[in-house]
C-alpha cells in the first residue's frame, strides 16, 4: 500500500478501482484494518474503496501536532486532490465520523452522502462520563475491576488509554469480554496499536486536540444537506450524538444496532454492511 507525503508527513492508504468511491474513516486508537478485514471484503467490487491511516495512526507518520478534526479534514483533502478524486460517499466510525462530518460541512461539493457510525460530535455531546453510558451499574463494575480511573470527562480517550496500558503490561484478564466493547482486539501481551496510540497521548498535542470543537457548531452541522445513516450500537456512550444528529440534519436516517456497543462494524459486521448497502442502494 502507498504513502504520500502531505504537510511534510507520510499518509498511508489503500485505494481499490472503481466508481463510486467509498471513503471510510476509522476512530482513534485503531487503523485502516478497522475496516480492511471485515468490511472491506463484502464491499469491494461494487464500489471503488479508498481507505487511509489518520496521522498519528497506523502507518501513518506521528506529526508532534495536528489532530484535531479540522486537521483530519484537512490531510483528507489533501488526498483527495493527491488521487483525483472530486467526489465520495464518507463513512467515519467515532472520531472518524466526526472528521467525515466536518469535511461534509467545509467541502459539502465533493460529498454524496455521509454514513456516521458510532461517531460522538462534540456540540452535540461536550462531555463523556461513564455516568451516560448505557448499563451504567455493570460497565462501573468492569471497569473498577481492572482498576480503570471512572471520573473523567473525556471516558472514551481515558478508557482506551488504560486498556491499552494493561495490554501492554499483560495484565488483562483471561478470556473475552462481551460484545459491547472490543479495543484493540483485547489479546493479551504487546499489541503494535495499542503501543502507538500510547505514544500518540503521550509525546503530541492529541490528547489535547482531541477535545477541541474545532469549528464543528451546532449551527453548522444543521446546514448539511446530505443523505446521512447514523448507525450506533444499542449499548454505545455516544447516543446523545445520534439524537443531536437526528434533530439536526434534514435527510438523517436513524438505524440501531442491537446487542452491540461502540465497536459494532467489527461486533457485527454483516450487520453494519447490510445496513449500509441498503443506504447507499439509492446512490448506484
Amino acid at each position: 500500500m502507498p504513502k504520500v507525503l502531505l504537510d511534510g508527513f507520510n499518509l498511508y492508504y489503500y485505494k481499490s478501482p472503481g466508481v463510486p468511491v467509498l471513503v471510510m474513516v476509522h476512530g482513534l486508537a485503531t487503523n485502516l484494518a478497522f475496516w480492511y478485514l471485515k468490511v472491506i471484503p463484502a464491499l469491494r467490487g461494487q464500489f471503488g474503496v479508498l481507505l487511509f491511516d489518520l496521522r498519528g495512526h497506523g502507518q501513518s507518520d506521528m506529526p508532534l501536532t495536528g489532530y484535531t478534526t479540522a486537521d483530519m479534514v484537512r490531510d483528507l483533502h489533501a488526498l483527495l486532490q493527491h488521487l483525483n478524486i472530486e467526489h465520495a460517499h464518507l463513512v467515519g466510525h467515532s472520531y472518524g465520523g466526526a472528521v467525515a462530518l466536518h469535511y461534509a460541512v467545509l467541502h459539502p461539493e465533493r460529498v454524496l452522502s455521509l454514513t456516521l457510525a458510532d461517531a460522538r460530535v462534540r456540540c452535540f455531546q461536550p462531555v463523556q462520563r461513564t455516568a451516560d453510558w448505557p448499563l451504567t451499574t455493570e460497565w462501573k463494575k468492569k471497569l473498577s475491576d481492572l482498576s480503570v480511573p471512572l471520573e473523567n470527562d473525556e471516558m472514551g480517550v481515558r478508557v482506551l488509554e488504560a486498556f491499552a496500558e494493561l495490554q501492554q503490561r499483560g495484565a488483562l484478564p483471561d478470556g473475552k469480554m462481551d460484545r459491547r466493547f472490543s479495543p484493540f482486539g483485547l489479546s493479551r501481551g504487546r499489541n503494535g496499536t495499542a503501543e502507538k496510540w500510547l505514544k500518540l497521548l503521550r509525546t503530541t498535542s492529541a490528547r489535547n486536540d482531541f477535545k477541541e470543537i474545532a469549528g464543528l457548531t451546532a449551527e453548522q452541522v444543521r446546514v448539511v444537506h446530505k443523505p446521512t445513516l447514523a448507525i450506533f450500537g444499542e449499548y454505545s456512550p455516544c447516543l446523545p450524538s445520534c439524537r443531536g444528529l437526528q434533530q439536526a440534519l434534514p435527510d438523517c436516517r436513524v438505524v440501531i444496532v442491537p446487542r452491540a456497543g461502540h465497536f459494532h462494524p467489527v461486533v457485527r459486521p454483516f450487520f453494519f454492511v447490510r445496513a449500509l448497502r441498503r443506504f447507499l442502494k439509492e446512490f448506484l
